[in-house]
């Protein structure tokens, strides 16, 4: 596969995840957040959908789709929504230019069965003991590295590491080469052209990935592979409103960092973002439907400023509108800051 076929598989495995909603595990009785339904395994170890068995797939309300597999009362279930993809904004991914200096050759090293604790990507970080078969053992400039390589899934093999670009360039928490099993001794190539984001990047809420294991650090910027995704900013504040205006408040908070902020012009100052979700879950009770009417946007790189209309009609039958004015801060595809300027309901 030549590096620009890499690229293009690279994209469509993007907008495949991207297309993911909600994933979990049902051993007994169990809701999937933001997916409506109850998932049950029955005294014979079957899966069941509100009643119906389930085997391979089933379709959900909303044009989603539901794929799940498992035996012995254990079951995956991966929740996908063909629209989700076009929701997401996601446009394609930005890299370092191919190096041909970035390849090198490397090999797997044996080493006593073994996990390891890693750190993983949750809202409230975990630590979880990860299988960990071989090291990487690969020569950068004269110096060899040895890196813990995690087996997160049968047929794979996976180094998460951090160098030096992290935060200045890539993101924070690292990224990924992807490579194939092989018996430890032999020798392959190890491309870092090849180094991908996680798939925390496109759905923190439900890629709760692994972070890199400790020890596999390298102490140079490895400017190679993949750097962001790239986003349609202003489709994702849209998406963002849309979500509220849905009552999805898990999804809404899904699209913001954990140190997201909101401000408004009430005089009370900055909130967290969990807080400020909270208090319109609070508030939404009386209120039969609830609407934002988008009349511009203007876009620059990590920022989109708006102006929309919130046309809002209460249970008893009022009905008003507030013209505002906000500001949506962006960074690694995630909000980290809204301040909205609202006038007087009319």
């Amino acid at each position: 596969m030549t590096y620009e076929q890499w690229r293009e598989a690279r994209l469509n495995e993007i907008a495949d995840k991207a297309k993911v909603v909600a994933k979990g595990t049902v051993t007994g009785t169990a809701r999937l957040p933001g997916v409506a339904g109850e998932w049950r395994v029955t005294g014979e170890g079957a899966l069941t959908y509100d009643g119906a068995e389930v085997v391979g797939t089933v379709e959900l309300p909303g044009g989603r789709t539901a794929m799940a597999g498992g035996a012995d009362g254990f079951f995956g279930v991966v929740v996908t929504d063909p629209k989700a993809w076009e929701r997401s904004g996601l446009r394609g991914i930005d890299t370092y230019p191919y190096d041909p200096g970035w390849v090198f050759e490397g090999e797997f090293r044996a080493t006593p069965e073994r996990h390891v604790e890693v750190d993983h990507l949750t809202a409230l970080r975990t630590t979880q003991a990860v299988h960990a078969p071989v090291d990487l053992a690969v020569t950068i400039n004269g110096t060899e590295y040895v890196l813990t390589v995690l087996e997160t899934m049968p047929g794979q093999r996976l180094v998460v590491f951090t160098d030096e670009t992290n935060g200045a360039g890539t993101p924070d928490i690292g990224r990924w080469l992807v490579l194939s099993p092989r018996e430890p001794g032999t020798r392959f190539t190890v491309d870092f052209n090849q180094a991908t984001l996680s798939h925390h990047h496109i759905a923190p809420a439900i890629f709760t990935c692994p972070a890199a294991p400790s020890g596999n650090h390298l102490p140079m910027r490895v400017e190679a592979g993949e750097r962001a995704l790239v986003h349609d900013l202003k489709v994702k504040a849209t998406t963002y409103l849309r979500h509220l205006e849905n009552r999805e408040w898990t999804e809404a908070r899904a699209m913001c960092s954990a140190e997201a902020t909101v401000w408004h012009n009430d005089g009370k100052g900055d909130s967290t973002i969990g807080e400020n979700i909270a208090g319109m879950e609070a508030q939404i009770e009386p209120i039969a439907s609830m609407r934002y009417d988008v009349t511009r946007q203007f876009e620059q790189p990590g920022e989109v400023l708006q102006q929309h209309v919130v046309n809002v009609e209460s249970k008893d039958g009022g009905i008003f509108k507030v013209d505002a004015a906000v500001y949506f801060r962006f960074e690694n595809g995630l909000i980290t800051r809204i301040e909205e300027y609202a006038g007087l309901p009319g």
